[in-house]
């Protein structure tokens, strides 16, 4: 049985153009959905089958002759080069190319095969392209849900390891403020109200957006930033307007709250008696902007030297939402901004 390469050389390839076989093997070949090229070692098109002229945007009719390299995509050009090279020089090579027309993104599987003469010397490669869209998207799509699952893994550990540091922190205050209280009022139930703040915030942040919401998968920011807030209500300021926050930042805002609020409790404003924060809002440019600002704490020295796994997982997911997270060590307190696109 012939191969492939010799098949294909034999239909589209004799001396210098069509092989006299007729029109019946060129009708086969354009009824492939294989973009299959033959290229000459400089990397000039000879022929093409119609798959190839629509993916390349070549007029059916054309007579060729034109480079090769250029009808790629200036990113894909630089791969090609490459391939053409070592096919010139008589080896096989492979390259990932794509294209786009009217929209529509395919991603292929180009693998360029020399085809010499009887004394070896390359005459023509021939390229066969093969879509591999469907393939390239699922595989995209399997590495993002694993990303996504290993940074909830990540983000499931620090928030348990963080648990003990909000009890902490929250035991702290309610002694803190049964010892301010003008009555004789229960430490522990004010830290059981704390708590059962901080679990209706979770019920409220994480529940199904389209429930109890006048527009479907958007949350009041007002609401939703004093329900994450629940457990140190009195010891913040908001400033804002109503806006309604669209459901794929609601988690991202709760957590950019929770962890600021977090740190705070161990080491900024929330640790101190007199200690207070300013959290506004408005809309930006780039898209919603969010100031989380520190007064009344421990006075800041310098910059801390290690950024935590919270504080880094709130930038990655600020720049997956369109966005920055921004901090500025203020010796008055720290002063972070979150912008989220959308």
């Amino acid at each position: 049985m012939e191969s492939a390469t010799r098949v294909y050389r034999n239909i589209l390839f004799g001396s210098g153009g069509l092989s006299g076989q007729g029109t019946f093997e060129k009708a086969m070949l354009d009824a492939s959905a294989d973009c299959i090229k033959i290229i000459s070692p400089e990397g000039k098109l000879l022929n093409m089958n119609r798959a190839g002229c629509i993916a390349l945007g070549v007029p059916l009719d054309s007579s060729f002759g034109m480079a090769w390299l250029p009808l790629l995509p200036p990113e894909i050009q630089e791969l090609g080069q490459v391939a053409l090279g070592e096919a010139a020089l008589g080896q096989s090579a492979r390259f990932a190319g794509r294209s786009e027309m009217a929209g529509d993104v395919r991603y292929w599987d180009n693998l360029l095969t020399p085809i010499a003469n009887e004394s070896g010397e390359v005459k023509t490669i021939l390229c066969v392209s093969r879509d591999i869209t469907a393939q390239t998207v699922l595989e995209r799509r399997l590495e993002d849900a694993i990303e996504r699952e290993t940074l909830m893994a990540q983000e499931m550990r620090h928030r348990v390891k963080n648990i003990y540091s909000i009890v902490s922190g929250l035991i702290m205050m309610a002694e803190r403020e049964a010892n301010h209280s003008s009555e004789d009022a229960d430490p522990l139930a004010i830290l059981r109200a704390k708590l059962g703040a901080l679990a209706r915030a979770s019920d409220a942040v994480f529940a199904d957006p389209v429930a109890g919401n006048a527009e479907a998968g958007r949350s009041n920011l007002s609401d939703l930033i004093r329900h994450v807030m629940k457990p140190y209500e009195g010891r913040f300021d908001l400033d804002g307007y109503g806006l309604l926050a669209c459901a794929k930042n609601v988690t991202t805002i709760a957590l950019f709250l929770h962890e600021m609020a977090t740190n705070s409790v161990k080491y900024g404003a929330f640790s101190q008696a007199k200690g207070r924060v300013s959290i506004s809002w408005t809309l930006v440019e780039e898209g919603l902007r969010i100031a989380w600002t520190e007064y009344g704490g421990p006075q800041l020295e310098h910059e801390p030297p290690h950024q935590g796994f919270g504080s880094d997982m709130i930038g990655r997911m600020a720049r997956a939402a369109g966005g920055r997270f921004d901090r500025e060590w203020r010796k008055e307190g720290l002063r972070a901004v979150i912008v989220l696109g959308g």
